[in-house]
């Protein structure tokens, strides 16, 4: 047996120079790849890096890289990054989007003022390879006059960062078909120009005329598509005449061409923040993508950005993800403080894509703690064939091994970080390249780490989120599950309204009912550090929503001609489906009460979440698949118009408690109140009527008398000393 073994680059490069800023893995790779480019050119090398890293071409000639970096809230030395040639897109609470010429990406990290830097950590959509279920008609008719007002989603923008959009669809104008409700757009990959003021790459649409003329945004890396199109349709889009309209559908919409990597989204949400403050109008942002490169604890760059703008009209809604299929067992972790210096095995597969390079596998340990990791190949009498350097996250791994064994090769690149500057945690990626037959067995170990590890397929030009799985088909080795399996930053960002997904009930003509199950593809929690995720769940199943008429892959089940042309509607299904339908109804949340913050309507979101019998009982802690319950929107838009009655406080809620809850015949709420404060409470039913007042004012403890109330769940508002609290109280049937 013929074995090769060969070292492209140097197995460990260290990037950390005396007083000069810390790089994330990939950033040190990238700088690894441009040094060895740049002593041996090689235009193929070139191409492949223009593609991976997403380059941005020069006028001049040459290419910029996109880098987020924190900097000294004291200042940092612009002067040096202007003579550098670097270009700030974005300046937020210490965080710069730049693009770097390559030949001064080097000399970065020695900026003064410049504390870390990140390249890399890219996002790709959600889909799996109605109105109704979420009673958003009520909202939209004011059905029963429960609310002040029938709510459409007028005066609050609603932005999609995505790919593939249709601008001509007639899905994106008013009901009339008369006026384009788009009111800008900003094709990140579209270079021509010109890009927004401020900005320095890609292209700005504003105004009707502009966008008709541009048609469609520009064809990416992962093709024709239709995906924000369709996305558009289910946050808000009019319907264009169908059945098929969106939940704000006569809201603003802006549409962003993200340009994949973590600059750009950055750049998109400031952009769209910065556009939405000119107009004085609130704003809610849909992210139906993510990635499983990072920690999964919400401590990502994209995630400071989005915890920098959140606020009061500044909403962000992510989806989960769609790894949750119990067969997709691409996760796996092990607390080795439990048994120091044991091995945890497991067998890596591989899936037989066009295209594809391999497997990522993104590996993150304890805050200070360290692992080890390697890979080996075994037969199928499970004897060593080989097995690669042990990579040793202290020793901060980083290059590019190959090995040639009867003419089939196993490529392995690596890179690795001893404490992560964000999060203080040890993390190792291995992508691993194989064409041959024998078992590829990841091996792990550390003295005094909890590790966990993701497997995501490897596209050649991008990461991907699509999981596979880690098997136990080795001697010793151990199956792999689908727990924390949410996307970043949607899926675990603590200011993100991260949304899993079911099937809509369907009603037969018998009158029985059908579906309302959490879809089998929702991604599962929780985050890594240990918090709940989803938040709450909507319909993302059989979704019929618009695609992109250029999108020449595009399969509709029914077309609507407008201008003389035809215009596409489908099915499709995902959490990329479920998550816009929240969206939405944030827009009508926030067109009750445009004031209304990120943290508020999450808790409003929680609190009036519908239970069923899919769902079952969901206590206080929540459920890692469902979040706290499914959306409901009448409930929702009610108790925003409630917290907008009147300028309130938020109180503090562990000064208010009510128990029991559930509660069959008597509630008794405590309030932890100066005796001189006192309280009003109100109760509404999830169809916003309310059900009981208290006559007179009451002190620190009231008692309820619910027996005669309808079961189900109810909305408990308590009113006091100028702040209000909103609870949900669950009555049970005696």
């Amino acid at each position: 047996m013929k074995k090769v073994f060969f070292s492209v680059l140097l197995l460990f490069f260290v990037w950390n120079g005396f007083a000069q800023a810390p790089m994330n893995a990939t950033a040190r790779f990238f700088a690894m790849e441009l040094d060895h480019l740049q002593r041996n050119y090689d235009q193929e090398a070139m191409d492949r890096l223009v593609l991976e890293y997403d380059l941005v071409p020069a006028s001049s000639g040459g290419y910029y890289i996109g880098v987020l970096a924190l900097v000294d809230p004291g200042g940092v030395d612009e002067v040096s990054l202007r003579n550098m040639g670097i270009r700030v897109n974005t300046r937020l609470d210490g965080l710069y989007s730049m693009r770097v010429p390559l030949d001064q990406f080097s000399s970065l990290p020695g900026v003064e003022g410049v504390q870390y830097i990140e390249v890399g950590q890219p996002v790709a959509p959600f889909m799996e390879r109605a109105r109704p279920s979420a009673r958003v008609d009520s909202v939209h008719t004011n059905m029963g006059g429960v609310l002040s007002q029938a709510y459409t989603g007028k005066g609050v923008i609603v932005a999609i960062i995505d790919w593939g959009f249709d601008y001509t669809h007639p899905n994106f104008m008013d009901t009339s078909l008369t006026r384009l409700r788009i009111s800008r757009a900003w094709d990140q990959n579209k270079l021509s120009g010109p890009p927004p003021p401020g900005y320095t790459f890609g292209t700005e649409y504003v105004g009707e005329d502009a966008l008709l003329a541009a048609q469609t945004d520009t064809t990416y890396v992962f093709g024709p598509m239709s995906h924000g199109s369709h996305v558009g349709g289910i946050a808000g889009g009019s319907g264009a005449g169908t059945p098929h309209r969106g939940v704000a559908y006569e809201s603003e919409l802006i549409f962003v061409s993200l340009r994949r990597d973590a600059p750009s989204l950055v750049d998109a949400f400031s952009w769209i923040s910065n556009y939405a403050a000119s107009v004085n109008k609130p704003f809610v942002i849909n992210m139906s993508f993510g990635s499983h490169r990072e920690a999964h604890d919400g401590t990502c760059l994209k995630n400071f950005g989005i915890n920098a703008l959140h606020g009061p009209g500044r909403i962000f809604v992510g989806s989960a993800g769609n790894n949750g299929r119990h067969d997709n067992i691409f996760h796996m972790d092990k607390d080795f403080r439990q048994s120091p210096g044991d091995t945890l095995k497991t067998v890596v597969n591989f899936a037989n894509i066009p295209d594809m390079f391999g497997q990522a596998l993104s590996m993150w340990g304890s805050e200070y703690a360290q692992f080890t990791a390697a890979v080996k190949l075994a037969d199928h009498n499970d004897s060593t064939i080989f097995t690669t350097p042990f990579y040793v996250s202290t020793q901060y791994p980083l290059g590019v091994d190959t090995l040639l064994i009867d003419g089939d090769t196993l490529i392995t690149r690596v890179k690795g970080t001893a404490q992560n500057f964000l999060n203080q945690k040890p993390n190792i990626l291995l992508e691993l390249k194989y064409t041959g037959n024998h078992k590829v067995v990841l091996m792990v170990t550390s003295p005094d780490s909890h590790v966990h590890i993701w497997s995501n397929v490897r596209m050649n030009s991008r990461y991907t989120n699509w999981g596979m799985p880690l098997t136990d088909n080795y001697p010793g080795a151990q199956e792999g599950d689908n727990n924390y399996g949410l996307g970043e930053p949607a899926g675990t960002g603590a200011n993100v309204i991260t949304v899993g997904s079911y099937k809509a009930k369907m009603k037969l003509l018998t009158g029985n009912w059908l579906f309302g199950h959490i879809s089998a593809f929702s991604s599962i929690g929780p985050t890594t550090d240990g918090r709940t995720k989803p938040d709450i769940s909507s319909t993302g199943e059989v979704v019929y929503s618009s695609l992109n008429s250029f999108d020449v892959s595009a399969n509709p089940a029914i077309e609507v001609e407008h201008n003389g042309r035809l215009y596409p509607f489908a099915a499709l299904s995902g959490t990329s489906m479920s998550g816009p339908t929240v969206t939405g109804i944030v827009a009508l949340m926030l067109q009750a009460n445009p004031q209304m913050s990120a943290v508020q309507a999450k808790k409003i979101l929680k609190e009036t979440a519908r239970l069923d019998d899919f769902t079952g009982n969901i206590g206080p802690e929540g459920h890692l698949q469902w979040g706290w319950g499914k959306a409901n929107a009448l409930a929702a838009v009610k108790a925003a118009e409630i917290m907008a009655s009147k300028p309130q406080k938020e109180l503090n809620q562990n000064l208010f408690t009510i128990y029991p809850n559930p509660a069959t015949h008597q509630v008794c709420i405590q309030m932890d109140l100066p005796q001189a404060q006192e309280g009003i409470v109100y109760l509404y039913n999830m169809e916003g009527k309310m059900v009981y007042q208290s006559h007179q004012p009451f002190q620190q403890k009231h008692k309820l008398d619910v027996s005669r109330l309808s079961p189900g769940i109810h909305i408990l508002k308590v009113v006091s000393g100028g702040q209000v609290a909103v609870k949900k109280l669950v009555i049970k049937g005696q």
